[in-house]
């Protein structure tokens, strides 16, 4: 499976999150393989990925933003 192509849902993230030794730890976010990293400032719910997709509206997202 390629990278891009892997997708979590808010139960996994949470999860992993947890088996972190360190909760104080500062999440951290990158989307170019490591090369920069940016912290998550919010996390929102109602994102909606796709303004095209036509069941936009049956579906809920969880976004983080940096």
């Amino acid at each position: 499976m390629q990278w891009e192509d892997r997708t979590k849902t808010i139960k996994e993230l949470i999860k992993e999150l947890q088996s972190f030794g360190d909760q104080n730890l500062i999440v951290m976010i990158t989307n170019d393989e490591g090369e920069t990293f940016n912290s998550v400032k919010l996390v929102s719910k109602g994102f909606v990925a796709n303004k095209d997709d036509p069941d936009k509206y049956k579906k809920v997202y969880c976004a983080l933003h940096f």
